[in-house]
């Protein structure tokens, strides 16, 4: 996770010791990344968050199996959050790659 991602996700959700406490953000945080690099859109996260799990594992290779019901909803949800910074660091990429 870059830094930007960190500060993103501080913005987003405040505290990251909060709540659950940090190991549990940062675990939400962390697969929603995975998910919405692999998805992509808020409809396929959707669809992806209804699938059966075998159908899951499927959309999104390196989704982690230590997720409990709160985990991977609240990564669903931070994925479609997410979604902005997918397109930004895509931008970055190819800014970076025209300047070098």
């Amino acid at each position: 996770m870059t830094t930007q991602d960190l500060d993103f996700f501080k913005e987003k959700l405040g505290d990251l010791n909060e709540g659950f406490g940090y190991e549990y953000n940062m675990f939400c945080c962390e697969q929603a990344i995975i998910i919405a690099t692999a998805l992509q859109t808020k409809d396929k996260i959707i669809e992806f968050n209804k699938a059966d799990s075998n159908t899951q594992f499927k959309m999104v290779p390196g989704l982690s199996d230590d997720h409990s019901g709160n985990t991977f909803g609240m990564s669903c949800k931070i994925a479609i959050a997410y979604i902005p910074r997918l397109i930004e660091n895509v931008r970055d990429e190819k800014i970076d790659i025209i300047n070098s």
